[in-house]
C-alpha cells in the first residue's frame, strides 16, 4: 500500500503522468456540468486528451480507436443541439416555457413537448379545474394570474411559469382544488391522455416532463407562505 502511495507520488512530478491525471479530470468536469452544451464540450475536450495521451505516450491503439468514437459522438450530439437552437426558434410562449425548464434539459425534448401543447386565452373568470371533478387538461401559464382555491379559502395565486393540474396529472386522480383565472391568461394547454401517450413512449420526454413538474411544484411549496397574504387579497 505505502509503495502505491509513492508510485502515485511520484508519478506528480511527472509531466506526462499529469497530462493522463488531467484527461479523466476533464471528463470528470464535464460530468458536473448542468448545462449540457458544457458537458458535451468538455467531454470532447477529454477525449482529445485522451487520444493524445493513448496515442503518443502510451502507444493504445484500442483505447485510441474507442476514444474517437467517443468524440464524434459528442460532436453529433453538439451539431444536433445547434441545429435545434438555430432552426426550432419559439414564439414568446412558447419560449417562456422553454426558459423555465430545468437548465439540464435538452432543448430538442422542449421541441417535442411543445408540438403537443396548444396556445388557448383565457378571460377571468374561466375556472380551469373544479374541486373533486376529473381534470383533462394541463396548463401551463405563460401570462396571467390564477388563485387556488380550496373549499371557501383561496390557498395560493399561481402566475407566469406556474403549471395548473399537474397533481392530477402526476396522480390520476380528481382535482383537489378549484383553479380560476383572476387576469387574463395566456397559457400553453396539454391534453392530459395525449401527453400520457407521449411520454409513455418517449424516455427523455417524460424525464423532460417529470423534471418541469418537479421544478415547479418545488416552486410553488417555498412561495406558499409568502403567497398567502396576496392570496387573500385576490379573494
Amino acid at each position: 500500500m505505502t509503495a502505491m502511495i509513492d508510485e502515485l507520488l511520484h508519478g506528480l512530478s511527472n509531466p506526462v503522468i499529469l497530462f493522463g491525471h488531467f484527461t479523466y479530470f476533464l471528463l470528470i468536469a464535464s460530468m458536473l456540468m448542468r448545462r449540457m452544451v458544457t458537458l458535451r464540450i468538455l467531454a470532447v475536450a477529454s477525449g482529445l486528451a485522451k487520444i493524445v495521451y493513448r496515442a503518443v505516450f502510451v502507444l493504445d491503439p484500442v483505447s485510441v480507436l474507442w476514444e474517437a468514437i467517443f468524440v464524434l459522438v459528442n460532436v453529433v450530439q453538439l451539431g444536433l443541439i445547434w441545429y435545434y437552437e438555430h432552426h426550432h426558434r419559439f414564439d414568446e410562449e412558447h419560449q417562456h416555457f422553454a426558459d423555465n425548464m430545468p437548465d439540464t434539459v435538452d432543448r430538442s425534448a422542449i421541441k417535442r413537448l411543445l408540438d403537443l401543447a396548444d396556445l388557448e386565452r383565457y378571460a377571468p373568470g374561466t375556472v380551469l379545474t373544479t374541486e373533486g371533478m376529473a381534470v383533462t387538461k394541463l396548463v401551463y401559464i405563460a401570462d396571467g394570474i390564477v388563485k387556488i382555491e380550496h373549499g371557501d379559502r383561496v390557498v395560493a395565486i399561481c402566475g407566469p411559469g406556474d403549471y395548473i393540474g399537474e397533481l392530477s396529472f402526476l396522480s390520476g386522480n380528481p382535482a383537489t382544488a378549484n383553479a380560476t383565472v383572476v387576469k387574463p391568461c395566456r397559457a400553453l394547454v396539454f391534453d392530459q391522455a395525449k401527453l400520457t401517450a407521449a411520454i409513455a413512449n418517449d424516455a427523455q420526454l417524460r424525464r423532460t416532463l417529470d423534471s418541469a413538474l418537479n421544478k415547479n411544484l418545488a416552486g410553488k411549496l417555498s412561495r406558499s407562505n409568502n403567497q398567502m397574504p396576496t392570496a387573500e387579497r385576490a379573494a
